[in-house]
């Protein structure tokens, strides 16, 4: 006997509950909801969706138009939770503005707290017991010629192909750093904060085993030469390291800095530290002090950590400029200072921005919430909502971040019915 599940059908506008629908029908097996089906639901969705936008949503289509949600909503993890309540609740949250309704399964706390104990006037009770009261369109066989539209505008799409281009090229300028193809050893990446560099470099090395270590370059040079150390202490001299220096503003911030970084990368290919360290060295704890102490030599003060067998890779939010800038700034007053030591170093390696327009800056978050260019099936609806928000607001926006969508998801998911309010307090407070 399939179990019945009480379905209610939010109407939101601007994250306003404006109509509540009840319907009861049965909860169909996830493995007989063919990928063509899916298909079918989603055309059948996405016209619900622009009738309800242009005030023309029948309250007869409720029944039909929660059976398609069913079918493109229901994931394994919805259908355990659904089947191992004995009494199995969901809502369908609808909006005016966004993507597919969003299926919330939902205890029966929350389900009253949403839809109430008693029907009220914003309320329509609707039931189907079982497969065969739900219209015959729902149980129908879908063709394999529906095609689904795009879920973003023409010049979106277009944005989000040259990301892809993008990512794509990023791919290969790493490949061509592991191979060693190329005219350049090293890989610079710079770019605002919050747009993934880190993650991007993380999930690279993940799919290729190559000895990798990540540090961190948040810190001073003589921390970060001693860290050098500890790495390069044991490590065989015949084998390449790729050491990935993160958020190296700190390290490499100033003129010195930028010296000692050609230092490691193409001068010396080492780490030279010429200071007096025998003072620090007791307070140093055994592993680190021995670290240093080898790479020390009779009569110096300071300590040497050879990187001739080291690849950087090294995420920034500082940008190195290219020849051009350099020039302009030559010629404004005679001088760029610190831009032409940043210049030389970019000059002499693989070097990728991220420093996008608004734009393009969209496109490479929402790029991150797809896959294949399409959005996920399972949270096609909130993401949608918040990819659209994103867009809507992308130059007034407090923070406009992958780190900023993943909030927005979050807050989405705790408060499911007064989301986009929540958005508007967190990220446009300014406006206000």
């Amino acid at each position: 006997m399939k179990k019945s599940i009480q379905i209610g059908l939010l109407l939101l506008n601007d994250g306003e509950v404006k109509s509540k629908h009840r319907i009861s029908q049965s909860l169909p097996g996830i493995r007989s909801i063919s990928p063509n089906q899916k298909k079918n639901s989603r055309f059948e969705i996405s016209t619900t969706l622009r009738k309800w936008r242009e005030e023309n949503f029948q309250i007869q289509s409720v029944e039909e138009f929660a059976g398609h949600c069913l079918k493109v909503g229901l994931d394994q993890d919805r259908w355990d939770r659904l089947k191992s309540h004995e009494n199995p609740h969901c809502l369908l949250l609808m909006p005016k503005i966004g993507g597919d309704p969003h299926l919330v399964v939902v205890n029966e706390k929350e389900w009253i707290k949403n839809m109430g104990e008693e029907l009220d006037e914003f309320d329509i009770l609707m039931v189907a017991k079982n497969d065969s009261d739900l219209p015959s369109q729902v149980l129908q066989p879908e063709v394999d010629t529906l095609e689904i539209k795009s879920p973003f505008s023409a010049a979106q799409m277009e944005l989000l192909k040259r990301t892809r281009e993008i990512k794509e090229s990023m791919n290969s300028i790493l490949t061509g750093t592991l191979t060693g193809n190329g005219n350049y050893r090293h890989l610079i990446l710079s770019g605002p904060a919050g747009l993934g560099k880190t993650h991007l470099i993380r999930t690279f090395f993940e799919m290729h085993t190559v000895p990798n270590v990540r540090i961190t370059g948040a810190v001073s040079r003589f921390s970060l030469g001693i860290r050098l150390a500890v790495i390069m202490r044991n490590r065989d001299p015949n084998e390449t390291l790729f050491i990935h220096i993160d958020d190296a503003d700190v390290a490499f911030r100033n003129e010195e800095g930028c010296n000692l970084l050609k230092q490691m990368l193409f001068d010396d290919k080492a780490f030279v530290y010429e200071k007096n360290i025998g003072p620090l060295l007791l307070s140093f704890p055994t592993e680190v002090r021995e670290a240093v102490e080898s790479f020390r030599t009779e009569g110096s003060f300071g300590f040497r950590v050879p990187l001739s067998n080291v690849v950087f890779i090294i995420t920034t939010n500082i940008p190195y400029p290219a020849d051009t800038e350099v020039r302009r700034h030559l010629g404004r007053n005679g001088h760029s200072g610190i831009l032409v030591h940043r210049n030389a170093i970019r000059s002499r390696c693989r070097y990728r921005s991220l420093d996008f327009n608004n734009e393009q800056r969209w496109a490479w978050i929402a790029d991150a919430f797809m896959e294949n260019g399409q959005i996920r099936a399972d949270q096609n609806f909130v993401i949608k909502n918040m990819l659209d928000f994103l867009w809507e607001y992308r130059a007034v926006a407090q923070e406009h971040t992958i780190r900023a969508a993943e909030i927005m998801l979050k807050i989405a998911e705790e408060k499911p019915t007064t989301y986009i309010k929540e958005w508007k307090n967190e990220f446009l407070w300014n406006l206000n």
